[in-house]
């Protein structure tokens, strides 16, 4: 039985096994023979029609003002690869993009054409002594390219295993888990890119492959470890587990302004003094409700300690795990406190307590550079740059709600688990750095070149401080800058990165956000990611 969703057209039985919204198909074969193969259950619903309109509603696709003319609902990977056939040959298959949870790369999620929404396809599965082509895996945890992370962990919540997953629920499996997958385990297990032991992946040719890393398609799997969705649509991730933490306790700490000065040194000294791989904290500055969840908007000091009860993998250096007391003791010493909040929860359940911090509604950015040493005068430097963005946002009358500067702490070397160099990976991350995040909330689209200016001036800050060590760190590639360039964010990687791209998707059909610059894609006008400033074709090697 079809669900009920307003208005529907169906297409009688014999034609048709997809659920079919409004009649873009009309006219389109490609659509019409879709409609056709699609299983029972998926959908293809035309614009200005309610499961359209959903899509279009989400993250990116309201920002930036993209209203596809058909979307396609697929329930399995053959559905998929039906869909990446049709889009080939569809009067609406010109601006192709693919979305699951949106929360990759800025404006890569959306199109005005077509749109491939993974949303239906969101399990989560625990498999033991699994074979993944020529790979082995004790456990894993495989979850669809269309889930959430609070989908992947209510379904491994009270399993004893859990993957590296993000930090708030609504974001996206699959941007998070091409885009580097920094989450609150990473610091104790690597990124979430770097557990990853096979990707099942629809090419632009709708192939459907198996990519691991020692296998034909190795160069496929190296370029999803953190170059993006550039390469082909991932339905399954299939991540290595970990150990589920056995507690979850967070400390949310509103500071009052005469400490802030004190807080800044504390963060400071954690950063050089933790070790404990399960114990992280976060610094931020932002103009959010006083008491983050109630109150008055206003400017705000938050720190956030967080510790996760696990025995497996502790450094060497510690016998015990310490309490949550004296975790974070010297953090909070001497500071004076206008809120203390304190939560222990299911590891399941922790995603959900970020969800304050980025309401929806607004325009919104999430960008930030990396940093391997923090210092105070580097966190006031960037604190009084946030001061002064939020001034100047209400004095041009936008109130900038939930916009945080936050410093993200990351345990050295990741415990072990990182890459051995930077060319492991597409994203180039071998030298652990804690992560920064400017996420502005805006109201009107006249005030977007203003934000961009704002964070160009934070990265500054944070790129000066970072040279000033002799040592060259990539950005975060899901907080790309509007500005960066490839080598910014994929260094010396980003010559391999086109190849590929040209490799697997020859036509540049994948050319929404930050495109690698292949021939096709430069002779189309999408490419955006060079290796360096005035890279040509005849730069190919």
């Amino acid at each position: 039985m079809y669900p009920s969703f307003g208005s529907v057209l169906l297409l009688t039985a014999h034609v048709a096994h997809a659920f079919v919204q409004g009649d873009c198909i009309k006219h389109d074969a490609a659509l019409t023979i879709l409609a056709s193969q699609l299983s029972p259950g998926a959908a293809i619903s035309c614009q200005y029609f309610p499961l359209q309109e959903h899509t279009a509603g989400r993250y990116w696709g309201e920002q930036y003002s993209k209203n596809s003319a058909v979307v396609v609902f697929p329930i399995t990977k053959i559905d998929v690869s039906h869909a990446v056939r049709a889009a080939a040959s569809s009067r609406f298959g010109w601006d192709l993009a693919f979305v699951g949870g949106g929360h990759g790369q800025t404006n890569a999620s959306s199109s005005s054409g077509f749109l491939i929404d993974l949303s239906w396809m969101n399990s989560t599965k625990v498999l033991h002594n699994i074979k993944l082509g020529d790979t082995k895996v004790s456990i894993a945890v495989a979850y669809q390219g269309g889930a959430l992370w609070k989908h992947v962990a209510d379904n491994t919540n009270g399993t004893g295993f859990t993957a590296v997953g993000a930090r708030v629920g609504e974001v996206g499996v699959g941007g998070f888990s091409t885009g580097g997958g920094i989450g609150f385990l990473a610091g104790a297990y690597g990124y979430a890119i770097d557990r990853l032991r096979a990707v099942e992946v629809v090419l632009m040719s709708g192939e459907i492959v198996l990519a691991t890393k020692t296998n034909r398609y190795s160069d496929l799997f190296w370029a999803i470890q953190g170059g993006g969705g550039q390469f082909g649509i991932v339905t399954t991730f299939y991540q290595e587990a970990v150990p589920e933490p056995t507690s979850s306790e967070f400390g949310i700490w509103v500071v009052a302004k005469d400490s802030w000065d004190r807080a800044r040194q504390n963060t400071v000294e954690f950063f050089e003094t933790n070790d404990d791989p399960f114990s992280l904290m976060y610094y931020s500055l932002g103009y959010y409700p006083e008491y983050v969840t109630t109150g008055n908007l206003t400017t705000v000091m938050v720190i956030v300690g967080l510790r996760f009860g696990n025995s497996h993998g502790m450094s060497s250096k510690m016998s015990k795990q310490r309490s949550f007391n004296s975790t974070f003791s010297n953090l909070l010493d001497g500071l004076v406190l206008k809120q203390a909040s304190k939560y222990n929860v299911p590891y399941g359940q922790a995603t959900e307590l970020s969800t304050p911090f980025f309401p929806y509604g607004f325009r919104r950015g999430f960008w930030g550079p990396q940093i391997s040493m923090v210092t105070k005068p580097y966190i006031t430097a960037a604190s009084n740059r946030m001061e002064a963005y939020i001034n100047q946002s209400l004095d041009r009358g936008d109130v900038p709600h939930s916009a945080v500067w936050v410093l993200q702490y990351m345990y050295p070397g990741q415990n072990g688990h990182g890459p051995v160099s930077d060319s492991a990976t597409a994203w180039p991350h071998a030298q652990t750095a804690h992560q920064t995040l400017f996420s502005p909330a805006w109201k009107s689209a006249s005030n977007d070149g203003f934000v961009v200016q704002q964070n160009d001036a934070l990265n500054k800050i944070t790129h000066d401080h970072q040279a000033s060590f002799g040592t060259f760190v990539a950005d975060y590639p899901n907080y790309i800058s509007p500005k960066a360039d490839g080598y910014r964010v994929w260094g010396h990687n980003v010559k391999r990165l086109i190849k590929i791209k040209a490799k697997y998707d020859p036509e540049c059909r994948i050319h929404q956000g930050r495109v690698f610059a292949s021939d096709t894609c430069i002779a189309h006008g999408w490419a955006n990611i060079y290796p360096r400033k005035g890279y040509s074709v005849a730069d190919h090697d």
